[in-house]
């Protein structure tokens, strides 16, 4: 928006303007499609100017606008301008805003001509309609069943829906909205629950709508997935985007200064403006959605988004189980475990110095370029090597995962609750934060923490092979297909195949796992030779590693196969169940489409156990990572609970993998630690 110091450039504008405003007087909009025009100008020089403004423009001011223009009018004599916003505003002739800081002696004019399809306002003007009394809110229901789409949106008292309430739900149609005082009416929601759980109805569109649905799911409500759509992740899923935009990214000019706002008092005539425009912008931005998803066919996996998305904010709501006492005794072993290492090292060298590090490894017979874990390990049969790299995962464990991770520890209900992105990466998949639990250490005394409270447990169940299963069928690698249908255990074929033995052994086993997960989406033989080392401890020779890929890919050709036909350049990939993505990179290419199938499957696994919850009392899930889901069950209902689950996690996953069975390794535990899982093939 240009701004200019010049009140007479005001008068100046608005002449050079004047053809086009009468022209389009009836249609003017604020649009970032338009023309904007930002005039600082004086109320009591430029009055005149003002109404000369409004009566070329027309106007349909919000309450804020009116509310600010009423603080100025008694010190600044603004009668005659209040008159005629007013009548602008009863007649929804155009949309001119007129802004005024609280106490400032200036007005910001704002004029665009724009785009009538233009998401970023309501195509028509919309009256708001606050909702306090109980006759207001019995005749709501049936006008909002009968809209085929609703903006909606909740201002809440702050951001924890165990500490803080819902204040305000604000819903709009195509051409009305409905703000209702919660505070006012405490039945409201259970007044709306049809609104929101019934299988038919209106389409609720929000916009980053796992935040509102942990409020309505702690206010006891059941949100139906297939009837709801948020404007941000449809963004992601039609932009193939990891980071979920905000509102204001997708509809420019929007002003969100009030978010932040207190909402746990009286709410001003600015709140409830703010509130309205908030589910006004939605709709014209859902339509939009709409039509790109019908011209990309990615509706299936916009399908899969809105249905996942409540379990996702059940999910969260819910959190994880965790003993504190554990996890610093936890810590404690791993301060003291550096402590050790550091003892077996030179106490003259600073150990954490890089500098320092690598004139004490010459000293000892070994030139290293740099210090990293990776240049280190090749060398970690010297004993010095093996202190440091002891040494430096202890106190990064320490650091990491100390004491300062209590933190997360929810003051209330005494659990994790991290914040689940449904979209954290390009490819479809998950991701967690504040805090991170899919990175939390694999090692038993980290997950071990994660503990089920007395007289429940947890049930964690991770679908077995499942990236080589769908890249079997992405490819359409025959020799495994084939191993896949008869039950055979891919890895032990690997070995059998690539060593030539007919009984391999466990070593044999492993290092046929590091060819699997190693050189499935494209590694060299070098990049083999650091994936080995570093996640199964082998050490493999340059030729060796040369050797080993060449025989893997002669024993699955239809790999090498779609490896090599991968073009080249910037091309789209997509998932089995259709997402899309844009890359040029060769890795991606390979494994997009086989960890965002995976990503798929995972998401309907969770919708499905969302709309079939009432088959396990109690029952809830606490993790998802990756493949594994974990669920928190009553210790006397674990049978249904392992029905539940494990049916979920079949027809989820079968619902993406059509050519390979799945199957899925089931464990009950007392907590996450557990190693010991039971084979069940369903």
């Amino acid at each position: 928006m240009r701004t200019t110091s010049n009140p007479a450039g005001l008068l100046e504008t608005l002449a050079q303007r004047k053809a086009t405003l009468e022209r389009h007087g009836n249609v003017l909009r604020v649009s970032p499609k338009g023309i904007a025009l930002g005039l600082e100008v004086s109320i009591t020089e430029h009055k005149p100017a003002l109404l000369e403004l409004l009566d070329l423009a027309g106007g349909r001011l919000n309450p804020e606008e009116l509310s600010d223009l009423a603080a100025l009018s008694k010190d600044y004599g603004l009668t005659a301008v209040m008159r005629a916003l007013r009548q602008k505003l009863r007649k929804d002739r155009g949309a001119i805003a007129v802004n005024a800081a609280q106490g400032a002696k200036t007005v910001a004019a704002i004029v665009s001509v724009g785009d009538s399809t233009s998401p970023q306002t309501p195509q028509t003007p919309q009256a708001s309609q606050l909702i306090t009394r109980p006759s207001d809110l019995e005749a709501l229901p049936p006008r909002l069943m009968a809209a085929p789409v609703l903006g909606l949106d909740l201002e809440t008292t702050g951001l924890d829906p165990h500490q803080d309430r819902p204040r305000l739900l604000s819903l709009s149609t195509e051409r009305d909205t409905y703000l209702v005082d919660l505070f006012a009416l405490p039945h409201a929601l259970e007044a709306l629950r049809p609104l929101f759980e019934a299988k038919t109805g209106p389409v609720l569109v929000g916009h980053n709508l796992k935040f509102d649905l942990a409020f309505l799911l702690k206010a006891g409500l059941w949100p139906e997935g297939r009837r709801l759509w948020c404007t941000g992740l449809a963004h992601q899923v039609i932009h193939a985007r990891s980071r979920m935009p905000a509102l204001a990214d997708l509809v420019p000019g929007l002003d969100k200064r009030l978010q932040t706002s207190d909402w746990s008092g009286p709410i001003s005539e600015a709140q409830l403006a703010y509130a309205a425009r908030d589910t006004q912008v939605l709709l014209p931005l859902y339509h939009q959605q709409q039509e790109e998803s019908r011209r990309l066919g990615i509706g299936k996996v916009l399908e899969i988004e809105s249905r996942a998305l409540p379990a996702v904010a059940w999910m969260g709501l819910m959190g994880v189980p965790f003993n504190p006492e554990r996890w610093l005794a936890t810590a404690k072993e791993a301060e003291l475990s550096a402590q050790e290492a550091l003892k077996r090292l030179d106490w003259r060298t600073n150990w954490d110095s890089p500098k320092q590090v690598l004139e004490a490894l010459r000293r000892a017979g070994i030139e290293l370029s740099d210090t990293r874990e990776e240049t280190l390990s090749r060398h970690r049969e010297h004993p010095t090597v093996a202190a440091l790299l002891a040494y430096r995962e202890h106190r990064k464990r320490q650091s990491t995962y100390g004491a300062a991770w209590l933190e997360n520890l929810h003051p209330l209900t005494g659990r994790i609750h991290p914040s689940w992105q449904q979209i954290g990466a390009e490819s479809g998949r998950m991701s967690c934060s504040r805090p991170n639990l899919q990175q939390v250490p694999r090692e038993p005394a980290y997950r071990a923490c994660f503990q089920a409270p007395g007289g429940r447990v947890l049930i964690k169940a991770d679908y077995s092979q499942i990236e080589l299963r769908l890249a079997a069928q992405i490819a359409g690698e025959k020799r495994m297909l084939e191993a896949f249908e008869q039950g055979e255990d891919l890895h032990t074929l690997t070995a059998r195949l690539v060593t030539g033995k007919a009984e391999p052994s466990r070593e044999d086993r492993q290092l046929a796992k590091a060819l699997n997960f190693g050189l499935l989406y494209g590694m060299g033989s070098e990049g083999l030779r650091t994936y080995a080392r570093a996640n199964y401890g082998l050490e493999l020779s340059p030729q060796e590693a040369e050797a080993l890929r060449e025989a893997f890919f002669r024993a699955y050709p239809g790999l090498r196969a779609w490896h090599r036909h991968q073009p080249e350049g910037e091309v789209e990939v997509r998932t089995l169940a259709g997402r899309r993505r844009v890359t040029g990179r060769y890795t991606e290419k390979l494994n997009t489409p086989v960890q965002g199938s995976g990503a798929d499957g995972l998401k309907l696994t969770l919708a499905l156990l969302y709309e079939s919850r009432q088959k396990a009392p109690g029952c809830f899930p606490v993790l998802a990572v990756h493949d594994e889901i974990v669920i928190e069950a009553p210790a006397d209902g674990v049978s249904a609970a392992y029905a539940w689950l494990t049916r979920s996690m079949r027809e989820g996953m079968e619902a993406i993998l059509t050519k390979v069975p799945v199957l899925v390794e089931v464990g009950v535990c007392e907590d996450w630690g557990v190693t010991e899982w039971e084979l069940v093939v369903i």
